[in-house]
């Protein structure tokens, strides 16, 4: 299947020509259960050739004992004369309740040195309540009536997914689908379909309640039900589908639950302009409106992805209260107990790192160098060579633990191609969300073309040689 997905624009700083992938997976019930499974590659994330894009995708399914119950190899081709969009797969699988694995690997074939895995748990339960149940949520980004044979296309409609449950400001409601099943002896009473949206994580039992409707069912054994919810009220956050299936009683046959992702500068700059002052937030209010872009942009590599386009939004703006509230709720989520405190103790790190890595090309808090040293803390260990003939200078940095990723033992790889003083930039990282590039030792060294190691179009490495030792620094430091 080939289709052509809306272009969005995502709160998320992706690598440069790294795929970047998104994995989803839904059950559906009924008489004949299964499960479907979305493979999105990011259009932005792979290489375009005369306006075509083509990426190979192998996708294994195993149980728990570590069995293949489903496999499948197929290729993505798009072309496009406008803008990139994204490749989108659906595949669909009968799987009996239980714990699978899902491996997908994507090879891009215009950048064959381009590859992802991707390991994914799926679990398929079964219904708690047999007779009364509905399928999972599945929050839809396109809906129009359409009666074409095509996998996309479910009981007259085209339904595209919304990629990675991410909504943006440009995004007015909610949409998604579901099915109810009612079957065997039908209950006595009126059944509703109730949902609410609710502020948090869907393990949160105190969740706020933003939205509460209902819509009652014709009790059929199948009913499928598209649902809109108002979405551009809603301020950047986590959120969640809260869906269940009473009756006039209250009494809760069925439930499940959606989470989704909402960017909204509009709501959050509206919702901070509210705020009344306290002497609580006094440190903000002595900010100047003239010192408030250098503290701002310093805030960049600490503020959540969601609230990214907030941020950017402040900054462009002339809004001094908002920009206050931002950095006063900022902090009073960060360190309740003394926001001001641990603010005034940020800011002297990143005043620091700004003079360390400070360029002609802005402040030194915005080079790769300071925005991973702000985000992440000072690294562990640091090593700077700069005599390798066949490399530009570069440095390797070590971090021991990763609390924000739980990772241990993570570098990342900076060089400096330029020569430029203090240009160096991110090539390579094994900390997950950041800048991956599997060949990125032939960028090192690709003044040594002919040294590539493999194929001269995929190879990812370079021969050994006596003044060539990022990869064993990289590795093994």
């Amino acid at each position: 299947m080939r289709v052509f997905i809306t272009v969005i624009i995502l709160f998320l700083v992706l690598p440069l020509m790294a795929i970047h992938m998104d994995l989803r997976h839904y059950n559906f019930y009924g008489n004949q259960p299964y499960s479907e499974l979305y493979v999105r590659i990011e259009g932005q994330s792979i290489k375009w050739v005369d306006h075509q894009a083509r990426v190979q995708v192998m996708l294994i399914l195993t149980d728990q004992q570590e069995q293949i119950v489903a496999y499948d190899k197929f290729e993505l081709f798009l072309t496009t004369t406008d803008t990139i969009s994204d490749l989108l797969e659906l595949k669909r699988f009968q799987l009996l309740p239980g714990e699978y694995t899902a491996r997908v690997e994507a090879k891009d074939m215009n950048n064959t040195a381009d590859k992802l895995e991707m390991l994914q748990k799926l679990t398929v339960d079964e219904p708690t309540n047999p007779s009364v149940s509905f399928s999972d949520m599945v929050p839809l980004s396109v809906i129009r009536k359409d009666s074409r044979a095509q996998a996309l296309v479910k009981n007259g409609y085209y339904m595209e997914p919304l990629a990675y449950h991410y909504i943006d400001e440009n995004r007015r409601q909610l949409d998604f689908y579901t099915e109810i099943y009612i079957t065997g002896d039908k209950p006595n009473t009126d059944l509703y379909f109730q949902y609410s949206i609710r502020r948090g994580i869907i393990s949160d039992t105190t969740a706020e309640f933003i939205f509460t409707k209902a819509k009652k069912l014709k009790k059929l054994e199948v009913e499928p039900l598209l649902i809109s919810l108002p979405a551009y009220l809603l301020e950047s956050g986590e959120y969640f589908i809260d869906g269940r299936i009473v009756d006039k009683s209250g009494n809760e046959y069925a439930k499940g639950a959606m989470d989704f992702l909402v960017s909204n500068p509009e709501a959050d700059i509206k919702h901070l302009e509210t705020y009344n002052e306290t002497p609580e937030n006094a440190f903000v209010r002595d900010i100047q409106p003239e010192d408030m872009d250098y503290i701002l942009k310093a805030h960049v590599p600490i503020t959540d992805q969601n609230q990214n386009s907030t941020l950017w939004k402040l900054i462009r703006s002339d809004k001094i209260k908002s920009q206050r509230q931002f950095i006063f709720q900022l902090w009073k989520t960060r360190a309740p107990q003394n926001p001001e405190a641990a603010f005034n103790l940020y800011m002297d790190v990143a005043k620091a790192v700004d003079k360390k890595f400070y360029n002609n090309a802005g402040y030194g808090f915005q080079t790769d160098r300071g925005y991973i040293f702000l985000k992440y803390g000072k690294p562990s260990n640091v090593l700077t060579i700069d005599n390798e003939i066949d490399a530009p200078p570069y440095e390797i940095w070590y971090y021991n633990y990763l609390p924000t990723t739980s990772q241990t033992n993570v570098r990342f790889l900076f060089y400096n191609p330029s020569l430029v003083h203090n240009d160096f930039h991110l090539l390579h990282s094994t900390c997950l969300g950041e800048k991956s590039n599997p060949a990125w030792e032939v960028e090192l060294y690709k003044s040594v073309p002919m040294e590539r190691e493999g194929n001269t179009v995929d190879g990812t490495t370079v021969g050994p040689n006596w003044n060539r030792n990022a990869r064993r620094y990289f590795n093994e430091y």
